[in-house]
């Protein structure tokens, strides 16, 4: 039985009588769906707790395979987000990605940090979402075992039409944390190609079809 743990809210969906369901990306457990009755209105803690792009601490109880979140608290709001549009964008890419490619009740402890890093990242991030973004992904795909070393890339029909520069990006990304990518820029044209070929190349992976909150195809 879960009793506590800290997770991010990837999707809230109203429900019956007043409850509501939380898709949670949790520290130990991985991604896992509750039920909750807690309202979202209002300013209290548990309101915000309950809110997507929220990084909060739940008690959690399980009876017959559902799970049900009692009590909530906020650790940290990344609500500034949807202030900006162009991040509220990237940010919802990043989250609706991290929902699909994942399965329920499997832990995924490094890609949870991976995701409350891009997060803080991009909330005090300028300019370039594209390429802090195209970033996490990669980081992701490599923590999950389907990106290639950068050495291989020019076997990989998509990934190896990336230009010099960007591949030059790229093995500075694989080398190192996401943190060090706080100050990682590139040249608008380079950057939304480099972003599109990435999410090109996820979505072959993982089968995922066109996220909602994708970027055009074309490069």
């Amino acid at each position: 039985m879960i009793s506590e743990c800290s997770g991010l809210v990837l999707r809230r969906t109203q429900a019956l009588k007043g409850r509501s369901m939380l898709l949670l990306l949790t520290d130990h457990y991985g991604k896992i769906s509750a039920g909750t009755s807690i309202s979202e209105r209002g300013k209290s803690g548990s309101a915000l707790a309950v809110r997507r792009f929220t990084l909060g601490r739940y008690q959690i109880t399980e009876s017959r395979g559902n799970k049900n979140i009692s009590s909530a608290e906020t650790v940290k709001n990344y609500y500034a987000l949807s202030e900006d549009y162009e991040k509220f964008l990237a940010a919802s890419m990043v989250l609706e990605f991290t929902e699909k490619i994942l399965p329920e009740d499997i832990p995924v402890p490094d890609l949870y940090q991976l995701v409350i890093d891009y997060l803080t990242l991009l909330l005090v991030r300028s300019e370039d979402f594209d390429t802090l973004t195209a970033s996490w992904l990669m980081k992701a795909l490599q923590n999950l075992g389907v990106l290639p070393d950068a050495e291989n890339f020019q076997h990989d029909e998509l990934l190896s039409s990336l230009d010099f520069v960007t591949m030059n990006a790229i093995a500075y990304i694989l080398d190192n944390p996401l943190n060090a990518m706080r100050n990682l820029t590139l040249p608008t044209e380079k950057s939304m190609r480099f972003l599109r070929l990435i999410l090109r190349y996820a979505a072959v992976q993982f089968d995922i079809g066109t996220l909602k909150s994708d970027l055009p195809k074309e490069v």
